[in-house]
């Protein structure tokens, strides 16, 4: 441990423990990274040396496998369906703010989520940010029945009848026919 902290006074070089704890990666991973070249290095009394500079320039590469070919494009088949419900609404004048404050609360308490549901959006419309757009996706074997939907609809109306104008809303229904 006391040659550690003697490696530590070197100016600009950090021991292979350092760069470990720096980079967020185990000392056998920068290593390997010395090794293929990744890293450049100096052995200074059986041990490597690593340039401070050349740590927190290190980028590493994305985790899981390189795709060697573009996804392809599937059919939905009769078995499984992607199901969607597209709304988009009006904000209210001068609730913008307020309804920042509680898709903020929706997130901290992972709440109002409609059952079954494979993915919920919420965005802002860019070229009008006075329209917010509300996607639903569900898969149609795990997809609640209608009574259910309309409820979870309704509770999620309720919730936002101050900062949405649902009179305004448009809700359209849409099936997936491609996917990757």
């Amino acid at each position: 441990m006391a040659e550690d902290e003697e490696y530590l006074s070197i100016p600009g070089y950090v021991p292979v423990k350092v760069a470990a704890k720096m980079l967020e990666l185990s000392q056998d991973r920068i290593t390997q990274h010395i090794h293929s070249g990744r890293l450049p290095s100096k052995k200074v009394g059986g041990r490597y040396l690593i340039p401070a500079q050349a740590v927190e320039e290190f980028r590493r590469n994305p985790p899981g496998r390189t795709r060697k070919q573009p996804a392809r494009w599937r059919i939905y088949d009769d078995r499984v369906k992607l199901l969607s419900m597209l709304i988009q609404v009006r904000v209210r004048a001068g609730q913008r703010e307020n309804l920042e404050q509680k898709l903020e609360k929706i997130y901290e308490e992972q709440q109002l989520r409609f059952e079954g549901s494979l993915a919920r959006y919420i965005l802002s419309n860019s070229a009008s940010p006075d329209i917010v757009t509300i996607i639903l996706h569900w898969k149609s074997n795990e997809m609640p029945d209608e009574a259910r939907r309309k409820r979870d609809l309704e509770a999620f109306q309720q919730e936002f009848a101050d900062v949405l104008d649902w009179e305004s809303a448009q809700i359209s229904e849409h099936e997936g026919l491609l996917y990757t």
